[in-house]
């Protein structure tokens, strides 16, 4: 990952197909970024547990069925937000909510509207549902906001696909 961030500091260029390979290797450079994004969501989420804690649902065992989560009301937003990110955030290999996906928009300073193609039934007048996260309201803010870098992402259940940036 450093060799990566290091070469293309350096103006070492990459050919696309060699930058591809490298960012997809598994195991390698990929898992590394991803590690990375998800410290950056938990951070995120962190910094600011009274927002993003109710948000958030939590394993109740009583109510909930496995793989269901309830919101933990005995602990507190930063108890909370420290439970989500050790159990769903920091892990490789967990599905990213759409709380953590606010969140990394927002640390990254980007704007990520997701297209929803799972299973619901589709609106000949609406299209896929989409959701985008900049994490502002852009309206009225200065250029340099309004302006940032988008990403359009397609959900398929237990997967995203990136369309374009």
């Amino acid at each position: 990952f450093l060799s990566l961030l290091s070469s293309l500091s350096n103006y070492t260029f990459l050919t696309q197909n060699d930058l591809h390979k490298r960012l997809n290797e598994e195991g390698g450079t990929a898992d590394y970024c991803t590690w990375y994004m998800r410290v950056l969501t938990a951070c995120k989420l962190k910094s600011d547990p009274d927002r993003f804690a109710g948000f958030l649902c939590f394993e109740d065992g009583m109510t909930g069925s496995a793989g269901e989560y309830v919101h933990n009301p005995h602990l507190s937003s930063s108890e909370n937000i420290a439970e989500f990110c050790m159990r769903e955030v920091e892990p490789m290999g967990r599905e990213c909510t759409m709380v953590q996906v606010l969140a990394l928009a927002e640390i990254i300073e980007v704007t990520v509207a997701i297209e929803y193609l799972d299973g619901r039934p589709f609106d000949e007048e609406r299209g896929l549902v989409l959701h985008r996260f900049s994490g502002e309201d852009d309206e009225g803010k200065d250029a340099a906001v309004r302006n940032r870098s988008n990403v359009t992402l397609l959900y398929r259940p237990g997967h995203y696909d990136i369309l374009y940036a």
